[in-house]
């Protein structure tokens, strides 16, 4: 995985006006199965777990060891050059956590996938991180074998805002994120991140239409917004 550019976005230049401060990162994934491999060895390593108090740790280790199983053996092992829709979304969270782990000095909390009951497809935000600046970052992530589904991430951000699945989810974040982040978000300070795959030959003119896009405008009323495209060549 290789960051091709990083940026505090100056929105201005984009036609917008707003307090948000809006960052931008290119990311670019030329290996499929190294990156596999490299999910996995993350996966595997449950030590989040262990560092919780008695009942919680019985609950998300009872919750992560189906979904674990699943995504180990009947996607990430079957990876070769390939990605299916299914990998690709969570290839595109994992990316999205470890660029902004990265270059923000973020924390990042275990995939969502892992917190919940359902062993895939769970409705509600893909990823979240923990900024150094003390906000929760929810964050979506898309995928597409063609196209550039920024919209998709965007929209879909502001209808889960709307529905508020964002404060359904504190109930387990509480314990993956610090005081500091749980007062803030108390006061509605807290960040999302739309990332999404780029298909495209001029991967700096998608994040532009992206940033200058109007499904871009109603995340602008938040504190902080990341937005990632993520070249996957197979």
């Amino acid at each position: 995985m290789e960051i091709i550019s990083c940026k505090l976005e100056n929105m201005q230049d984009y036609g917008k006006t707003t307090d948000c401060n809006v960052f931008s990162i290119h990311v670019k994934i030329t290996d499929i199965g190294v990156r596999a491999r490299e999910m996995i060895d993350m996966l595997s390593n449950k030590s989040w777990i262990n560092e919780l108090g008695i009942i919680p740790r019985m609950s998300y280790e009872a919750r992560a060891e189906r979904t674990i199983e699943k995504l180990v053996n009947d996607i990430l092992k079957k990876v070769s050059t390939t990605v299916s829709t299914e990998f690709g979304e969570f290839l595109i969270s994992a990316s999205a956590q470890d660029s902004l782990e990265m270059q923000h000095n973020h924390t990042k909390v275990p995939l969502a996938e892992l917190l919940k009951e359902k062993v895939t497809g769970n409705p509600g935000f893909d990823f979240h991180t923990e900024t150094h600046t003390n906000l929760i970052a929810f964050g979506e992530a898309k995928y597409s074998g063609t196209g550039n589904p920024y919209r998709n991430a965007m929209e879909q951000i502001a209808d889960f805002v709307v529905l508020k699945k964002d404060v359904a989810e504190l109930v387990d974040l509480q314990y993956f994120v610090s005081a500091e982040s749980i007062e803030n978000i108390k006061q509605d300070q807290k960040g999302f991140v739309a990332a999404f795959s780029i298909n495209s030959q001029n991967p700096a003119d998608i994040l532009n239409n992206a940033l200058s896009s109007t499904y871009i405008d109603d995340l602008l009323e938040h504190d902080e917004l990341y937005v990632i495209g993520i070249e996957v060549n197979a």
